[in-house]
């Protein structure tokens, strides 16, 4: 499992980029095994002047199921990467409690879209 963590410039980068991986690792450990990739991304939208502006984004590739994104905002960045970590687990654990044919049919429904020209 690959981790890439994007923090803006402001945050103390290598602690907080540290916990973020430990976060992840244990909430993610039980997939562990099946997911290639995860990129999480802090970006805070109004700058300095503070308020609820701290939008996490945490997107899994997982190569036999697909890709999750969830993303939370919060006015502190550890609430916001708690959030957006606990979403993606959530809709990990919901696909994969799928049957089978279930997610073999929506994956070949959205192949089959995307072959589709756009008018």
């Amino acid at each position: 499992m690959n981790i890439n963590v994007k923090a803006p410039d402001n945050t103390k980068r290598n602690d907080f980029q540290e916990s973020v991986i430990d976060r992840l690792t244990r909430t993610l450990s039980r997939f562990s095994h099946q997911i290639s990739r995860v990129n999480v991304t802090l970006t805070d939208e109004n700058g300095p002047r503070g308020g609820v502006d701290k939008r996490c984004r945490v997107s899994v590739v997982m190569p036999s199921v697909g890709e999750f994104a969830a993303s939370a905002k919060h006015e502190n960045s550890w609430a916001a990467v708690a959030q957006a970590t606990g979403r993606v687990r959530r809709k990990i654990l919901t696909q994969l409690k799928r049957p089978h044919s279930l997610r073999k049919r929506l994956r070949r429904n959205r192949w089959e879209e995307s072959d589709t020209p756009t008018p």
